[in-house]
C-alpha cells in the first residue's frame, strides 16, 4: 500500500527554489515514481519508508503531481511558492475567527486562495528510535469559509507579503497553546539546562504520553462530575421565571476573589474552587428579533450560559471571549433572565474587565454590565492533581512535531512564544539560541527566523504583569544580536488591557511583513 505523509495532499504548497522531498511508506512495491512537469523522479523504497527528491522548481501555480508505487495517487492544484514553519503557542495559533472584533471588515474583504494553511497537531512520541507521523489534514485556504480557522497573526502576515510579491504562501501551523520552550527543545539539548530525564524518561514507551494524557482526562472529567448537582435543574428552571431570592448582588465585570466565611466573628475569604451562579435580569423594549447574539465578556474559567433557562453557549476552558449566537425566539419583550453556571478552578474567577458584554436582538442591544445576582453552588470536595499538558511535557513537540517535518522544505520559521515560561524566565535567551540550532540541524537548512516579542499583559486576578514577563520580553529582543538569522518584531504596545490575547493581530501582521520582506526577501 502506498501511503505519504499527512502533510502531501491537494492543493499543498511546497517551497519554490529549493530541492524539495515526497515522502511517505510503501508495503508492496520496490520503488515510487514522482511525475511532475512532465518529469519523472525515483526513489527506491528501504524498509517500507520511501522519500523522492524533487529538484528545485520555479514559482508555479495549479500543479498536478503523480505519485506512482503499488498505487498511483494522483495530487492536484499544488504550488510551488514559500513555505513558513509557524510556532510557538498560543498567540500564534490564535484562529483569525477570534479576531473579528477588531478585524471583522478586513477579514470579510479578504479572497486569498493562495495563501494555505497545513495544521500539524502533534502525534505524541518521544522514543528516539520512533517517528511521530504527520496529521493527514487537509491544506485549508484563506478564502471565505475557511479563513476563520487560519493562524491570525499568519495570514495577517502572508497577506501582506502575497499583495505585494503575489507569491503562494504556505502556512505550516505546528504552535500549541500552552506551550512551553523545553517542550519545543531535544533531549540532548535540554541537559544543558537542568535536570529533566526523569520526567522524560516516564514519558518514552510508545503510547505512554497517550495512556497519561487519557488519565489527565479523565481525571478532570472527574472533578467537573463532581460539580454536578440535582439543584442544577432547578436552579435553570427557576431563572427561567425569576431570580432565586437567597442570591446575592454581584457587579460585572468583576473579580470574585473566594467566598466570604465567618470565623472568630470575623469574615475571611478563602479559595473557591467549584461552581458559582451569576443571573442578570435585564428588559427588551421590542419585540424579539430570531437574529440574537450574546456576549458575555471573558469568564474565569468554564462556563454554560442560558438565556430564560435555555442554554445558548458552552466553554470548557478560561480564554476564548463568550461569543454566543442564538435563537431570538426564547426572547420576550419585557423581563428576561441570564443565567451563567461558571466553574472556579483556581481559587478566584469571575467577569474580566475591558471586555464586552451585551446582548443583541436585532437592532436592539441591551448592556449587561453593573448588577448582577450571584449564588454559591458545589464546591469541589477534593483539590485537583496536578498534570502536564502533552505540549508541556518536555521535548515533546520537539520530538512531535519538528522532527516529523525534517524532510519538508521551509522559507522560514516564524516563532511566537514565552508566556508559558514568564514563571521561570532564567536563560530564556540562551534555549532560544539553542532550540534553533537543533531545528537547522535537524530541517538540514540555516533557515531565518522570524520571532515576535510578547506584548504587555496584566493578569486579571491580581491587575499586575506576571513575576519574569518583562524579563522574557528582554530575553526576546536580545534574540536579534544573539541569533544569526533571527529578526524580533517589537509587540509591547500590542496589547489588550486584561487579555492574554489580544486581537489586534493585523496590526502585528503588519510589522511581521516589514521585518519579513528584508529578512527572507
Amino acid at each position: 500500500m502506498l501511503q505519504l505523509a499527512g502533510i502531501f495532499s491537494d492543493g499543498m504548497i511546497l517551497q519554490r527554489g529549493k530541492t524539495c522531498m515526497i515522502f511517505g511508506r510503501e508495503d508492496q512495491s520496490r520503488e515510487v515514481a514522482v511525475e511532475l512537469l512532465g518529469k519523472t523522479y525515483r526513489a527506491e523504497v528501504k524498509d517500507s519508508v520511501f522519500a523522492v527528491e524533487i529538484p528545485p522548481q520555479e514559482l508555479s501555480r495549479d500543479v498536478t503531481i503523480t505519485i506512482t508505487g503499488s498505487e498511483r495517487i494522483v495530487l492536484s492544484d499544488v504550488c510551488f511558492g514559500d513555505v513558513f514553519f509557524l510556532t510557538g503557542q498560543s498567540n500564534m495559533e490564535l484562529p483569525v475567527s477570534r479576531t473579528l472584533d477588531v478585524s471583522r471588515e478586513e477579514v470579510a474583504a479578504s479572497d486569498y486562495p493562495y495563501i494555505r494553511q497545513y495544521r500539524v497537531t502533534p502525534q505524541y512520541r518521544l522514543a528516539e528510535e520512533k517517528i511521530a507521523e504527520l496529521p493527514r489534514l487537509p491544506w485549508t485556504r484563506a478564502v471565505p469559509g475557511q479563513i476563520g480557522e487560519m493562524s491570525a497573526a499568519g495570514f495577517y502576515c502572508a497577506r501582506r507579503l502575497y499583495d505585494k510579491m503575489q507569491i503562494p504562501i504556505g502556512l505550516v501551523l505546528g504552535a500549541q497553546g500552552g506551550s512551553t520552550i523545553e517542550s519545543w527543545m531535544p533531549r540532548e539539548v535540554l541537559r544543558e539546562f537542568g535536570d529533566f530525564e526523569k520526567t522524560i524518561a516516564s514519558f518514552l514507551p510508545d503510547g505512554a504520553v497517550q495512556a497519561y494524557l487519557r488519565r489527565r482526562d479523565e481525571h478532570i472529567a472527574s472533578w467537573r462530575a463532581s460539580l454536578e448537582s440535582e439543584d442544577d435543574t432547578s436552579f435553570v428552571a427557576e431563572t427561567a421565571e425569576q431570580i432565586p431570592e437567597d442570591a446575592e448582588p454581584f457587579d460585572v465585570p468583576s473579580i470574585l476573589e473566594g467566598k466570604e466565611i465567618v470565623a472568630d466573628a470575623e469574615a475571611l475569604a478563602r479559595p473557591w474552587r467549584g461552581v458559582v451562579w451569576f443571573y442578570k435580569e435585564f428588559e427588551l423594549q421590542k419585540c424579539p428579533d430570531p437574529d440574537a447574539f450574546l456576549y458575555v465578556g471573558d469568564l474565569i474559567d468554564a462556563d454554560v450560559t442560558y438565556v430564560n433557562g435555555v442554554q445558548v453557549g458552552r466553554t470548557e476552558y478560561r480564554y476564548p471571549p463568550r461569543k454566543y449566537p442564538f435563537d431570538g425566539s426564547i426572547l420576550r419583550k419585557g423581563p428576561n433572565v441570564i443565567t451563567v453556571r461558571l466553574i472556579i478552578e483556581g481559587g478566584a474567577g469571575g467577569f474580566v474587565g475591558s471586555h464586552p458584554y451585551f446582548l443583541r436582538s436585532g437592532a436592539e442591544v441591551v448592556s449587561l454590565e453593573g448588577d448582577w445576582k450571584r449564588k454559591w453552588g458545589r464546591e469541589a470536595a477534593c483539590p485537583q492533581e496536578d498534570f502536564l499538558m502533552g505540549q508541556t511535557i518536555p521535548t515533546s513537540l520537539y520530538r512531535s512535531t519538528v522532527v516529523p517535518l525534517r524532510d519538508y522544505s521551509f522559507r522560514g520559521i516564524w516563532w511566537y512564544q514565552g508566556e508559558s515560561n514568564s514563571d521561570q524566565p532564567e536563560r530564556y535567551h540562551e534555549k532560544f539560541s539553542r532550540m534553533i540550532d537543533s531545528w537547522r540541524s535537524v530541517l538540514k537548512d540555516d533557515l531565518p527566523v522570524l520571532a515576535i516579542e510578547m506584548p504587555d499583559y496584566q493578569d486579571p486576578l491580581t491587575g499586575e504583569m506576571p513575576d519574569g514577563w518583562t524579563s522574557i520580553q528582554d530575553q526576546q529582543r536580545a534574540a536579534e544580536e544573539e541569533v544569526p538569522g533571527c529578526a524580533v518584531v517589537y509587540a509591547r504596545d500590542l496589547f489588550t488591557p486584561l487579555e492574554l490575547h489580544p486581537q489586534r493581530k493585523s496590526e502585528l501582521g503588519a510589522r511581521m511583513a516589514e521585518k519579513a520582506e528584508v529578512l527572507f526577501y
